[in-house]
């Protein structure tokens, strides 16, 4: 079994030409130091550079205390209706 991983949830802020763009994210320890420039994966699947560490979190989480975003929206949706195939009203 290999080494556990610990993470550490971060604020990050990138520069952009019009202002600057926030977010929070949960990065692997080896990562989560102030001032460090990472390269993040977008939604689009391409990967943004200059996202700088502002500020870490003096909490630690192993790998599979994670909350996994993608079990809870398929959950909201299912507890929503939302996953269900949209009614067409014919008039």
């Amino acid at each position: 079994m290999g080494r556990a991983i610990f993470y550490r949830q971060c604020r990050l802020v990138k520069k952009l030409q019009v202002g600057t763009c926030h977010q929070t994210s949960w990065l692997p320890e080896p990562f989560a130091v102030v001032g460090k420039v990472l390269k993040l994966k977008s939604t689009e699947g391409k990967w943004e550079d200059g996202w700088v560490v502002e500020a870490v979190s003096q909490h630690r989480r192993s790998g599979d205390l994670l909350p996994d975003l993608h079990r809870e929206i398929k959950a909201h949706r299912r507890a929503t209706g939302d996953s269900m195939p949209k009614q067409t009203s014919k008039v």
